[in-house]
């Protein structure tokens, strides 16, 4: 009797233990548990931020690799071309058609100031200060018209059938000789979008520029175009740009392999050579901060002389009229030859 109680004792003593191992097994892994919880709430911020820089890192990547082949194609002849494989699973591309628009214009000799006014779709107003011009050529991608008038101390109404809509040169002629031109270029780029935590990060490619937005932000000037502007030797102005305009043909190509065929569609030259009364305007639809950016940056040197009310020692880009830019900008108001070089570019992007 006495060894049965002593047995049944040791049993329960057993089992209160086994039901102690169990209790602390589970405490223990509740409280592993917990301080998991704790830590991955803790580090899910800093992880968010890895991941956001990560796709960020990805999008500029993209962005650079496609510049520099756009780049490499876009001074080349008609038809070169190459092709790239990118990995986009992490971003989106797609077009931005018409984002900025450029006009340019310039009288070719010193002899005559021509004035040239898109008045619509099917017309121009071309003034000759000292009545020489006597014939002028429009021209499209997709055609060309040419007209012949008497010279006029008025303004001379050309019209034509052409689709102006797009790029237009128009290229006034006395004597058979080119004395002015006046071009309106619109562009169209590529977009780069990636999702990050706080919406998503855009990256535009337009025209050799680059402009960067978050989703709570407006569209910043991150590169600038490409125009050079310097002082000669025999103190002459030199200025030099290039508009590049992406056309893209189909949808864009997205995964691990995206397969970009990037094709020259041939440059043309705008300007070569001396130039007189240069004027051009910028004017971009990509947000509404962008022209203001654009025309602050250019404008800074003369406005620090304005300023200083030294503006007789400038020597560089100016309002064409208003001190804003409004109206236009111009590169040395003095009237004199400047050495201008200034082409298009026509790119073609396909999958």
């Amino acid at each position: 009797m006495v060894l049965s109680c002593i047995m049944r004792s040791r049993r329960k003593s057993d089992a209160d233990l086994a039901v102690s191992e169990v209790i602390g097994v589970v405490m223990l892994l509740a409280m592993v548990i917990t301080m998991m919880g704790g830590v991955f709430i803790f580090l899910t911020p800093y992880v968010n931020d890895f991941q956001d820089n990560t796709s960020w890192s990805n999008a500029n990547g993209i962005a650079e690799r496609l510049d520099g082949r756009i780049d490499v194609v876009a001074g080349a002849s008609a038809d070169t071309g190459l092709r790239t494989t990118i990995s986009t699973t992490t971003s989106s591309i797609r077009p931005l058609i018409n984002a900025e628009v450029w006009t340019v214009s310039a009288d070719l000799t010193a002899d005559d100031t021509v004035t040239v006014t898109y008045l619509n779709q099917s017309s121009f107003s071309i003034f000759s200060q000292n009545e020489t011009a006597e014939k002028v050529l429009v021209w499209t991608q997709d055609g060309e018209h040419e007209v012949v008038f008497n010279t006029s101390n008025e303004e001379v109404i050309i019209n034509h059938e052409l689709n102006v809509a797009d790029i237009y040169i128009v290229t006034v002629f006395s004597d058979e000789k080119a004395i002015h031109r006046h071009a309106k270029i619109p562009l169209s780029g590529l977009q780069i979008n990636t999702k990050v935590q706080n919406g998503q990060h855009s990256i535009a490619l337009l025209n050799d520029a680059r402009y960067d937005k978050f989703s709570d932000e407006t569209w910043s000037v991150s590169t600038p175009p490409n125009l050079n502007i310097e002082e000669l030797f025999d103190g002459t102005m030199r200025a030099s740009l290039s508009l590049r305009d992406v056309d893209t043909i189909g949808s864009m190509p997205d995964g691990n392999d995206a397969r970009f065929d990037i094709r020259s569609a041939g440059p043309i030259t705008l300007f070569s050579g001396d130039a007189w009364n240069f004027r051009f305007t910028f004017e971009s639809s990509l947000g509404p901060t962008i022209t203001p950016q654009m025309n602050e940056g250019w404008l800074t040197n003369y406005n620090l002389n304005r300023a200083s009310d030294t503006l007789d020692l400038h020597r560089g880009i100016s309002p064409w009229q208003r001190a804003s830019g409004f109206d236009g900008l111009t590169i040395d108001k003095s009237g004199s030859a400047i050495d201008l070089e200034i082409d298009l570019q026509l790119v073609e992007v396909s999958r």
